[in-house]
């Protein structure tokens, strides 16, 4: 047997294609409705999903921004799910199949759970600030040392003994007033640009479904196995015709 010169295969794959064109609208639309149904058992879930976004401000304790520390604290709450997406978020997801239920458990953790960093943040401002006015108070107290310690000095009252000692004790006062001052400034600064707690968004939809990445997967699957099944079957042909000639 000779092998027989055949110029234009291309041309008889796309004709043969053409012919049975109506395959790659059976196929796709088979493989589309099959991975569909497949998608939506294997990734079958809850059909209402909660979520809602705490921007938890200054609090860096890792008490209430752990994931797994704010789930523990609710443990009757099903299917409850805790991420840190960025530093200061913590976005906190509730899913299930009845949606005042979701709704509930949601509100429920996200309410608990601001209030216990409101609570916790203003316990902060609160010490804080009590640990200010306790440094303003030392302030003036330096201050008034300080404004003494140079009235005796200026008076020109001191004999040098005792003008070696005011002059020790201003030098250390000024630097006492000079450090309390840099702190008080500091901790000003800090409850200045001190941020809040703050619940961001609360919101309660239908689980996705992903309909529509399973539809494009199984369009190009379908288009796929068309393609191998008719070119495997244009080759079964031109074998046969090959070795029965």
């Amino acid at each position: 047997m000779t092998a027989e010169k055949r110029p234009f295969v291309l041309y008889e794959y796309l004709r043969f294609f053409w012919q049975r064109k109506w395959w790659f609208l059976v196929v796709p639309l088979a493989t589309i409705v099959l991975t569909v149904i497949a998608g939506r058992l294997l990734l079958q879930g809850e059909k209402y999903t909660g979520k809602a976004v705490v921007f938890t401000g200054s609090i860096d304790v890792k008490e209430l921004t752990d994931p797994k520390n704010i789930e523990a604290k609710f443990p009757d709450v099903k299917n409850l799910d805790v991420v840190v997406p960025e530093k200061q978020y913590v976005q906190i997801t509730v899913k299930g199949d009845d949606e005042q239920d979701v709704s509930r458990e949601l509100k429920l953790v996200v309410s608990e759970y601001s209030q216990e960093l409101k609570r916790h943040s203003q316990e902060r401002i609160d010490v804080t600030t009590k640990y200010l006015h306790a440094l303003e108070e030392r302030e003036r107290a330096l201050q008034q040392k300080v404004d003494y310690y140079s009235e005796q000095i200026q008076s020109g009252r001191l004999n040098p003994e005792q003008l070696y000692d005011i002059s020790a004790l201003l030098v250390e006062s000024e630097n006492n007033l000079t450090e309390v001052m840099e702190r008080v400034n500091r901790i000003r600064g800090n409850l200045v640009f001190y941020e809040k707690p703050a619940v961001l968004s609360e919101t309660v939809a239908k689980s996705k479904t992903y309909t529509g990445q399973l539809m494009a997967v199984g369009l190009v699957l379908g288009l796929f196995l068309t393609v191998v099944w008719l070119v495997l079957w244009k080759y079964i042909l031109d074998a046969r015709r090959y070795y029965s000639s």
